[in-house]
C-alpha cells in the first residue's frame, strides 16, 4: 500500500448518512481518510509531493459495495440456455448449472479478473461474491482471492454448496455426498480458517438454496461450520424454495435456516422474495442481513421482495452488473417509480450498506477520518443544485449509472481516466476472448 498522501475535492463531497459539503475535498495518508473539509482546507494541508485530485464539481461518495454478486457468470453473456426455460427451475438447469459445470480454472480467474475490473469501473470498491464452479472446486476461492488482491479490492468469498453435485440424492440430493457437499465445504472452511483477518478478503460458508440442501446436508452443516462463520445463501428466490421447506414442516426458508442455527446478524440472506410472516418475524429478530436484488428478480420473474415488511435490507446486483448506481435506479423504477420515497431509497443505498460492510470490515465504509479510504467519484456531472436531500434523485434519474471518474481503494487510485490502474487489463483481452470462445463450445456440448 503506497503511503503517499493525496486529496480528492472540488466537488459534491456526501457520504448520504448526513455528511454533506457543496464544495468540499477528502484528504487521504497511509491508505486512510485524514480529513473532510472545504477545498481551501484541505489545499493548505498537503505536503510537498502530494497530489489535490481535482474533480470539477463531480460527486465524491464512499467507494460502492456490491453485497451479492456472481463473478463467475462475466462469460455467460450471448449464452442461450439449453433448451425452454418455462420457470426458474429451467433456468438453473438449463443455463446456470450447465455453465458452472463446465467453468475450468482459467476461465474463473479471468471472469474474476475482468469482472472486479468492471466493478471498479462502476465505483465499486468491495463485493461479497458467491462462487460455483463444479468442475474446479478445491482452490476456486483463492484463485478469486487473488484477483481481488491484484485489484487492491476488498471482498468475501464464498463457494456454493449445493447437493446437486451428488446426483441422484435428495431433490438435489439429502445425503453428504463424498464428491459434493463435503468437497464444497472444505473449501468454504478451509479459506475461512486462513484468512479470518485479512485485511482484503475473507471468506463465508457458501449455501447455493434450500431446495437443493437436503435435511442431513444442513445437519451437518450445522456441525462443522464454526459458530462465528458467516453463511451467504440464495433464500427464498423463487416460490419452489418455499414450498419445498413448508412440505419438510417449517413455515418458510428462513424458518428452516433458524432451526438448524444459521441465522444470526452476519447471515447474508438473498431475494427474500417468496417468505412467510414467519420468516419476516425470524429474519427481523435475528437481524440478519436482507439483499434485494431488483434487477435478477425482474430478469427471471419471480417476483419482488416486499420492503414494507422489512426494516431494513441492502441492494445486490445477483451477477446482473456491477453497477450499484443501475442497480439503485432499477430499484426505483421497478417499485413505485416517481412515488417512491427517495429518503428511503437513500437509506438504504448509503446507510444500510454502509452498517453492512462494517459487520465485516469494520474499519470501511463511510468518510470518517481514520477509516480506510474507499472513495467513489462519478463520471456524472450534476447542473443543478445537489442537496443532501435530494443526493438519491440525481443518481437515480441524473447519473442514471454508476461510471466512474475516480475509485480510490485502502487510499490507493485504482481506477483514473478510463483505467484501471493495477492491471493491465488490454493484455487480458486476447485469453479472455479465447476462453470465452472455449467456454461456449464447452456449455453447447451439454445440450
Amino acid at each position: 500500500m503506497s503511503t503517499r498522501g493525496f486529496a480528492v475535492g472540488n466537488g459534491v463531497v456526501a457520504d448520504g448518512c448526513g455528511l454533506f459539503l457543496d464544495r468540499g475535498a477528502v484528504l487521504v495518508r497511509n491508505g486512510r481518510i485524514v480529513e473532510v473539509g472545504d477545498v481551501a482546507s484541505i489545499r493548505s494541508r498537503l505536503r510537498e509531493g502530494e497530489e489535490f485530485c481535482d474533480v470539477g464539481g463531480r460527486l465524491v461518495l464512499p467507494g460502492f459495495f456490491n453485497p451479492h454478486h456472481h463473478l463467475y457468470s462475466f462469460f455467460a453473456v450471448g449464452l442461450a440456455p439449453l433448451g425452454a426455460t418455462p420457470d426458474f427451475a429451467a433456468i438453473l438447469e438449463r443455463l446456470w448449472w450447465p455453465l458452472d459445470d463446465v467453468l475450468d480454472v482459467p476461465t474463473l480467474r479471468l471472469s474474476a479478473l475482468l469482472g472486479l475490473c468492471d466493478a471498479l469501473r462502476h465505483g465499486v470498491t468491495t463485493v461479497f461474491d458467491h462462487s460455483a464452479s463444479m468442475s474446479c472446486v478445491r482452490g476456486s476461492l483463492d484463485i478469486l482471492a487473488d484477483a481481488f488482491r491484484s485489484l487492491g479490492m476488498k471482498g468475501l468469498v464464498c463457494y456454493e454448496m449445493s447437493d446437486r453435485a451428488d446426483g441422484p440424492k435428495s431433490p438435489y440430493g439429502k445425503g453428504v455426498g463424498a464428491h459434493g457437499v463435503r468437497g464444497h465445504a472444505e473449501e468454504n472452511l478451509d479459506f475461512w480458517r486462513r484468512h479470518r483477518d485479512d485485511p482484503l478478503v475473507r471468506g463465508a460458508f457458501g449455501l447455493h438454496a434450500n431446495f437443493t440442501l437436503g435435511e442431513e446436508t444442513l445437519a451437518w452443516v450445522r456441525q462443522v461450520k464454526p459458530e462465528e462463520m458467516p453463511i451467504h445463501i440464495h433464500c427464498g428466490e423463487d416460490e419452489t424454495d418455499l414450498r419445498f421447506c413448508r412440505d419438510l414442516g417449517y413455515a418458510g426458508p428462513v424458518d428452516r435456516l433458524r432451526r438448524f442455527d444459521l441465522l444470526d446478524v452476519r447471515s447474508l440472506l438473498a431475494h427474500l422474495v417468496h417468505v412467510s410472516d414467519e420468516d419476516l418475524a425470524h429474519l427481523e429478530c435475528s437481524r440478519s442481513v436482507a439483499i434485494w436484488n431488483p434487477e435478477s428478480n425482474a430478469n427471471n420473474g419471480v417476483g419482488c421482495l416486499n420492503r414494507k415488511k422489512l426494516s431494513r435490507c441492502v441492494l445486490g446486483t445477483d451477477g446482473m452488473s456491477c453497477d450499484m448506481v443501475q442497480t439503485l435506479r432499477s430499484a426505483c423504477l421497478l417499485g413505485e417509480g416517481s412515488r417512491e420515497d427517495f429518503r428511503e431509497l437513500g437509506r438504504i443505498f448509503f446507510t444500510e450498506s454502509r452498517d453492512v460492510l462494517r459487520r465485516f470490515f469494520p474499519d470501511v465504509g463511510g468518510l470518517e477520518p481514520g477509516r480506510r479510504a474507499d472513495l467513489t467519484v462519478l463520471e456524472y456531472l450534476p447542473l443543478t443544485p445537489v442537496t443532501a436531500a435530494n443526493l438519491p434523485g440525481h443518481l437515480i434519474y441524473g447519473a442514471k449509472n454508476g461510471r466512474a471518474f475516480l475509485t480510490v481503494g485502502d487510499g490507493r487510485i485504482l481506477f483514473r481516466n478510463g483505467r484501471v490502474t493495477l492491471l493491465d487489463e488490454e493484455a487480458l483481452l486476447p485469453e479472455a476472448m479465447a476462453a470465452s470462445r472455449a467456454l461456449g463450445e464447452r456449455f453447447s456440448r451439454r445440450a
